[in-house]
């Protein structure tokens, strides 16, 4: 029995051992991962490789662990956990996403009046950082005297991670006024509205743009008389100058177009001066006791004495415009007559008023303009009229607009072509047209030997206007 017995307990030792020997087997043989750290960082806004963290799968592949990083945001910040999953075990591997680098920016010198208020964001440009930042001086510095001083400004972003860098700015006390340019007393009919700051430049040491006012409750523009306005120019240091401007309203009285009537009349009309061939012209008119009418442009300005000497020897000024730039006057409506009102200033300039007479480029037939703006010629045909202008085209011409230079004899049998009793004569004033000049004297004998008297446009003058093609 005793052997028996012992022969049961050994059965069962060794089935114990072999028990245990497998449990122990399967125990060290179990898959496991083991990490690199035991918190990985993560850098703000970089891509991870969550897998990259595992240093190794023992006893399994790697290929084989289901990880789960969906709880960390790696645009933010703070402390995450990514979830690894082998066989039936989990394993939580600590994340922070971290800010390591310092922010990186530009740095600006300043050149401000006295009184500018002054932040540290002034000095800085192209500010380059993973997080927010925040941006302050150093210290405290005098911002609110006159002079020179080194500041020091410091950028810091969420991580505490900060940046310095120096500046320099230059404090200065501005005591000068600023100004205006382009000022004059104006002129607008009854009805009529007015752009006060048209032509008009505000000019200032320090500031680009300083603010301009414009005082205008004096002004009745539905009633004739003269009002004053006020204009008023400030800059940003608080510098300041008042500029005082006649508004005059007139009564509008459109000058009445005119036909032909029995007496033999030339009106000889030139576009585009002055010039240097102003005073030729003026020579011949003068020998031949021709009056005619000069429509001028802003292009000649070093010849504009001579439109005052043409005005004073009882020749008619007229407008053709300031610039004669198809593409700008023609824009539109508003453009037209900003350009008219600077010519009429000009002029008024030399001559002490603003003519009514003037002359479309092109004449009003033309078509030019409707590559600019459609219709526009329609429109300006009426309202300068409208505004108490008369415009002028011609019933005839020397042909000198087809080029410059053009044979004299071809100029003269252009010009005296015509048997109208009325003619009106189309002729140009440009350095470029001296063979106009030297036809000039044989156009003016052609007509006074058939009885006509040259005479200069005035409100009882025959008005030519084509038919307006726009």
């Amino acid at each position: 029995m005793k052997k028996q017995k012992k022969k049961i307990i050994m059965g069962i030792g060794i089935i114990v051992v072999i028990g245990m020997g497998i449990g122990l087997f399967y125990f060290f043989n179990q898959p496991s991962i083991v990490f690199k750290k035991s918190v990985e960082k993560i850098e703000i806004n970089d891509d991870f490789d969550a897998k990259s963290f595992i240093k190794e799968v023992k006893h399994h592949s790697i290929d084989d662990v289901k990880i789960n990083s969906s709880k960390v945001d790696n645009h933010r910040l703070g402390q995450y956990t990514i979830e690894y999953q082998i066989g039936d075990k989990t394993y939580n591997l600590d994340v922070e996403v971290v800010d390591t680098k310092a922010p990186t920016f530009d740095i600006k010198d300043l050149d401000v009046d006295l009184g500018t208020n002054v932040k540290p964001e002034d000095f800085i440009t192209n500010l380059k950082d993973e997080t927010k930042t925040t941006v302050a001086f150093k210290e405290e510095y005098p911002l609110n005297k006159a002079g020179e001083y080194k500041v020091i400004i410091v950028v810091s972003d969420e991580a505490n991670n900060q940046t310095e860098k120096e500046a320099t700015i230059k404090i200065v006390k501005d005591e000068e006024k600023p100004t205006l340019t382009g000022l004059k007393d104006l002129t607008v009919e009854v009805g009529h509205k007015i752009n006060y700051l048209s032509g008009i430049k505000a000019k200032d040491n320090r500031d680009p743009e300083p603010k301009i006012e414009v005082n205008s409750k004096q002004v009745n523009l539905s009633k004739v008389g003269t009002y004053d306005v006020i204009y008023t120019v400030t800059d940003k240091a608080g510098n300041q100058n008042k500029y005082t401007k006649k508004v005059t309203v007139v009564e509008n009285k459109p000058i009445q177009s005119v036909g032909q009537n029995g007496n033999k009349i030339v009106y000889l009309t030139f576009d585009d001066g002055p010039s240097a061939n102003t005073a030729k012209i003026l020579n011949i008119l003068d020998k031949y006791n021709a009056k005619a009418t000069f429509f001028v442009t802003g292009n000649g300005k070093k010849y504009n004495y001579l439109i005052k000497q043409a005005h004073d020897k009882g020749h008619t000024i007229g407008l053709h415009t300031y610039t004669h730039n198809y593409k700008q006057i023609y824009a539109s409506t508003t453009a037209y007559f900003n350009d008219l009102d600077k010519i009429g200033q000009m002029v008024k300039g030399q001559i002490g008023f603003v003519p009514k007479y003037i002359r479309f480029p092109g004449g009003a037939s033309n078509t030019v303009s409707r590559h600019y703006c459609k219709g526009i010629m329609s429109t300006l045909a009426k309202e300068v009229q409208n505004r108490g202008y008369q415009y002028y085209d011609w019933n005839a011409s020397t042909g000198d607009a087809s080029g410059n230079n053009v044979a004299v004899s071809q100029l003269i049998k252009n010009g005296t072509a015509s048997h109208s009793q009325n003619i009106m004569i189309l002729a140009h004033d440009t350095a470029a047209k001296s063979t106009t000049v030297q036809a000039l004297p044989k156009i003016i004998e052609h007509y006074q030997a058939l009885g006509y008297t040259f005479k200069a446009i005035d409100d009882s003058s025959f008005t030519p206007h084509q038919h307006v093609n726009n």
